[in-house]
């Protein structure tokens, strides 16, 4: 009887600590937390008592954070528009201000510092200002949602808030 005792505890160990959400709702750290796929939901800027929509309603936007510590951002309004020359290099003055005004990509290394911030070190961005800076982000997940700070958006001030979720 004590070695069935003994069995079914072991089993119900591996149950409670093998998955179900576990690692996420149990106190996985951020870390481990944040790796894997996340697709835009929203971002604002609040400046001096008002909300703007970073890129409009429906932006649209990929997050990826890898275990060996990259990252890659790229946001976008729900649609830019398309060049009338059909050359990426031979748009007008119209489009290009369209295009960068309506989007951003960055990529880099991040390091994790305590439960809820994020250091990006940014080595490359189509907003050239922040090559080479490290930047902080104030983050809380919760299950499959994502939600980020940015205390200094390539907006020019305020503050960004930003939703994101899991891909599946």
């Amino acid at each position: 009887m004590k070695e069935v005792a003994s069995v079914l505890l072991v089993v119900g160990l591996l149950v409670v600590g093998s998955g179900f959400g576990a690692s996420l709702a149990w106190g996985a750290g951020l870390a481990d937390q944040i790796q894997g796929h996340w697709i835009m939901v929203s971002i604002y800027n609040e400046q001096d008592g008002k909300k703007t929509d970073v890129f409009g309603p429906n932006p649209r936007g990929t997050l990826i954070f890898t275990p060996d510590g990259s990252f890659s951002y790229i946001l976008m309004k729900a649609s830019l528009p398309k060049f009338a020359s059909n050359a990426r290099q031979k748009g007008t003055a119209e489009e290009n201000q369209a295009v960068v005004q309506g989007s951003i990509a960055y990529f880099g290394k991040y390091t994790v510092a305590g439960d809820k911030e994020v250091n990006l070190h940014v080595e490359g961005s189509t907003f050239p200002n922040w090559d080479g800076q490290d930047q902080k982000r104030l983050i809380t997940i919760n299950g499959d949602e994502f939600k980020m700070v940015n205390p200094t958006p390539s907006v020019g001030g305020g503050t960004n808030y930003i939703i994101l979720k899991r891909a599946r």
